[in-house]
């Protein structure tokens, strides 16, 4: 692995877990075993360096849930369980000070993020709701955009901590404990509806 990706790497390892603003330069140099000097030789500054950490991050995000959705070989509702419990453990790894930072703090990097979530949360998921309704999984009478805003709108609100800084505690502490059970719980939905078919 080249230095520039490794310090990408490493860079990204902090962000995720401590925020932007708490963490500084000298501070990925120290946990690289380089210089200030060396790593400014590679990065310009702070916000370089996290603009480059988000590009690597979505790529891989990007690369991984293509090869699920172009994947033949899984079937549509297990292939779907999958790619919502990946996105769901790769955004719990992020601390949400982090989020808040760049808002705040980079706007480019805000920019990249939301730029990114218009593409992989709406465009992907419209992909492979396309092809569900192509194999019969989907009812042909659903607006498939309003179900693409619906799943966009859930994976926005539940990692945005001020989102559910505002929810009741009472509703917050029934929540599923782990991501992967929450977005688990959201495709059910999103899928089966939230009526138990009886006739009234």
């Amino acid at each position: 692995m080249h230095v520039k990706e490794q310090i990408i790497k490493k860079a990204g390892q902090l962000f995720f877990k401590k925020g932007y603003v708490g963490v500084l330069m000298s501070d990925i140099a120290k946990e690289m075993g380089m210089s200030k000097k060396t790593l400014y030789q590679h990065f310009s500054g702070k916000e370089e360096l996290v603009l480059e950490v988000i590009r690597a991050f979505q790529n891989e995000m990007q690369t991984t849930v293509e090869q699920l959705i172009k994947d033949t070989s899984i079937s549509f509702p297990d292939k779907a369980s999958q790619i919502f419990k990946y996105v769901a453990t790769r955004l719990n790894g992020i601390n949400p000070q982090f989020i808040e930072d760049i808002k705040q703090n980079s706007p480019k990097s805000w920019k990249l993020v939301q730029d990114y979530k218009a593409d992989a949360a709406y465009l992907r998921f419209n992909s492979l709701l396309k092809e569900g309704a192509k194999l019969g999984y989907i009812r042909d009478d659903i607006n498939r955009p309003l179900a693409v805003m619906l799943y966009a709108s859930a994976l926005d609100t539940i990692v945005n901590p001020s989102f559910m800084r505002q929810i009741p505690a009472q509703l917050t502490n029934d929540l599923p404990y782990s991501p992967e059970a929450i977005f688990d719980g959201i495709v059910t939905i999103i899928f089966e509806g939230i009526l138990n078919g009886k006739e009234h």
